[in-house]
C-alpha cells in the first residue's frame, strides 16, 4: 500500500497550523526542536481491517488529503478505538472545521516539518512483509516477517520529592476534582461540552507549564482553585451554582 505524498502532508500541516485537528486539543504535531508528535490519520481506513474501512472508497484516493487528518498519538488512538463516536461524517466535520482557517502559504519550515512527520509516519507503517526487509540498514532488522506494532507501552512515572503527586492527600483531592470534571462533562448531553473533558491534562500543562501530577507542592491551592473554576464552568457546573448546590467538597471535607 502507497504512502501519503509529500505534497499532501506540506498541504495537511499548513492549514493544521502545526496543532492537533481533535477539537480543544492545542498539541503541537511536531515540537519546537523537531521532535515529532503528531501523527497522519486516516479518516477511511487504509486497509480492510482498519477503523471505518470502506471496500467502495477507491484505492488510490485512501491516502489523498481528502482522506487524511493530523492528530496527536492520544486522540488518534482514540478516534481510532472509539468508532461508533468517531465515524468518518464526523471526522470530515473535525477537519473541515479546523483546516478552514489554516494557512495556504507553505513556508519552508512548514515543508520541514511536512517532511519530518511523513518520515514519522512511514518508519511506523512497516507491515504485512512478505519478503525480507531491512530497517535503517545495515546494522538493523533482517527478517522473512516484520510486525511492528505502533502501540506505545503505557509508562508511569513516579512524582518528584515536594511535588503534589508525591503526596498522597493532595494527589487524592486533585484526582476527585479531574474525575468530577469529567463526570460532569460526560453527563452533558447538549453537545456544547462533548470533547472538552478529554483536553483537562492539556489546559492544565498550559496554564502551569506542567502535569498538576509534577509541581510543586506550593502550588496547591493554585491548581485547585483552576480545576475548580473549570468544573464551576461547565454545562451541570453553571446549573448547580444558579440552584445554589455544591459541585465539589472542600480538600479539608475530602480528607475526613
Amino acid at each position: 500500500m502507497s504512502q501519503p505524498l509529500l505534497p499532501t502532508v506540506k498541504a495537511l500541516f499548513a492549514k493544521s497550523r502545526n496543532k492537533c485537528a481533535f477539537p480543544d486539543c492545542d498539541a503541537p504535531l511536531v515540537e519546537t526542536a523537531g521532535t515529532v508528535t503528531g501523527e497522519i490519520c486516516h479518516i477511511r481506513a487504509e486497509k480492510s481491517r482498519g477503523p471505518r474501512y470502506d471496500k467502495s472508497f477507491p484505492i488510490d484516493r485512501r491516502n489523498a488529503a481528502e482522506n487524511l487528518i493530523l492528530m496527536c498519538g492520544r486522540h488518534h488512538k482514540i478516534i481510532d478505538t472509539e468508532t461508533r463516536k468517531y465515524k468518518v461524517e464526523e471526522l470530515l466535520r473535525i477537519k473541515q472545521t479546523h483546516e478552514e482557517a489554516g494557512v495556504v502559504e507553505i513556508s519552508p519550515q512548514i515543508a520541514k516539518n511536512a517532511q519530518a512527520l511523513l518520515a514519522h509516519h512511514e518508519a511506523i507503517s512497516v507491515t504485512n512483509n512478505t519478503g525480507q526487509v531491512a530497517i535503517n540498514s545495515p546494522g538493523a532488522i533482517l527478517a522473512g516477517v516484520v510486525n511492528l506494532k505502533t502501540d506505545r507501552p503505557k509508562v508511569v512515572t513516579s512524582a518528584p520529592v515536594g511535588a503534589i503527586g508525591a503526596s498522597q492527600p493532595l494527589s487524592a483531592y486533585c484526582k476527585y476534582l479531574v474525575a468530577r470534571y469529567n463526570e460532569y462533562q460526560k453527563a452533558d448531553f447538549t453537545g456544547k461540552s462533548e470533547y472538552k473533558y478529554m483536553a483537562l491534562p492539556n489546559a492544565v500543562i498550559r496554564k502551569f507549564g506542567n502535569r498538576w501530577q509534577d509541581l510543586p507542592e506550593a502550588t496547591f491551592l493554585e491548581v485547585v482553585s483552576f480545576l475548580q473554576a473549570r468544573i464551576d464552568a461547565t454545562i451541570i457546573g453553571r446549573r448547580n451554582k444558579a440552584r445554589s448546590i455544591s459541585n465539589y467538597h472542600s480538600f479539608q471535607e475530602h480528607g475526613r
